[in-house]
């Protein structure tokens, strides 16, 4: 089973996800004239900052075409979650003898709708 999927196709094993859960305010959140912080939590959403070491250019095709521009399920270690993607960030290795192209450091968050 892969750390992640999208639509039912695993991607490459990252190396690294870490989680932030979030509180969201309401929008009257702030502090009153006496210092005090007034408001209600209206939920709590989390972010995925995933990090992958070095993949193929497929393996790199392969996650760019499923975290879309929009929102889209995704399935990260075991936990459901739709949302909508930041910027993807890559370093380019170079394509070896092999004929392929290497990335590495490849990064993302995918922040709950």
């Amino acid at each position: 089973m892969s750390e992640i999927s999208v639509g039912g196709v695993a991607l490459a094993s990252p190396v690294e996800i870490s989680i932030n859960n979030e509180i969201i305010w309401s929008s009257s959140t702030g502090r009153s004239a006496s210092g005090l912080m007034t408001g209600d939590v209206i939920a709590e959403k989390r972010t995925f900052s995933i990090k992958w070491g070095i993949i193929t250019e497929a393996e790199r095709n392969l996650i760019k075409s499923k975290l879309v521009a929009g929102f889209f399920t995704a399935n990260i270690l075991g936990q459901s979650i739709t949302g909508y993607r930041g910027t993807i960030t890559e370093t380019v290795m170079g394509r070896l003898s092999d004929g392929v192209t290497y990335y590495n450091g490849l990064s993302v968050s995918i922040i709950e709708q």
